[in-house]
């Protein structure tokens, strides 16, 4: 179980992870890659739940861009601030149809991991469903068990599994199109009338 005192190492390997799986994905749609300087990063900081709907690439950055943030000044309180606007931003994106609900449900799924581990449970209340989720997400993201970690083990398992869903994520934005086309092709085929 992740406790309240690797609290400050999740925030850091999660902004480290987050940064390095956007190199790898790259610019997308014209999207720029965060600068890491902390002028930059306060001079682009605005409040999200006023932007107009957001698009998967810039919900995945302000992701990125606010975990880095709190990495380098910030508190759980902080994030977990800044989590809800990202997830008003993010059913802003939803309702307006810029983001589709594969996306939407993959992106909140990653913002409660997150938050699931920020969240102090110093009497191990929800250690159960902290285990369960945590546990889950791992294991889908990276195939390995989440039991086989401990302490700081366990918080890198995490921050690992988050950045191979944030890279999904960007490949599934990227290959959007190509995906439809594919499901068009298919459906087709499936319509046909059986070869005799």
């Amino acid at each position: 179980m992740i406790g309240k005192f690797w609290i400050p190492e999740m925030i850091l390997l999660l902004a480290l992870s987050g940064w390095a799986a956007q190199e790898t994905a790259g610019p997308v749609g014209g999207a720029k890659a965060p600068d890491a300087s902390a002028e930059t990063a306060s001079a682009q900081q605005k409040d999200i739940t006023q932007i107009p709907p957001a698009t998967g690439t810039i919900l995945l950055d302000l992701f990125i861009d606010n975990l880095r943030d709190m990495a380098q000044r910030g508190t759980p309180d902080d994030i977990e601030k800044r989590l809800q606007e990202v997830m008003i931003a993010a059913n802003k994106a939803r309702e307006a149809k810029a983001i589709d609900p594969v996306f939407f449900l993959r992106f909140n799924r990653m913002l409660a991991v997150t938050k699931l581990v920020i969240v102090p449970d110093p009497g191990g209340i929800l250690a159960p469903v902290i285990e369960v989720v945590l546990g889950a997400f791992v294991q889908d993201m990276t195939g390995r068990s989440f039991r086989e970690g401990k302490g700081p083990e366990a918080v890198n398992m995490v921050a690992n599994a988050l950045a191979q869903e944030i890279i999904n994520l960007q490949i599934y934005l990227d290959t959007l199109d190509r995906r439809q086309a594919l499901q068009k092709k298919f459906d087709e085929r499936m319509s046909r009338s059986p070869i005799k």
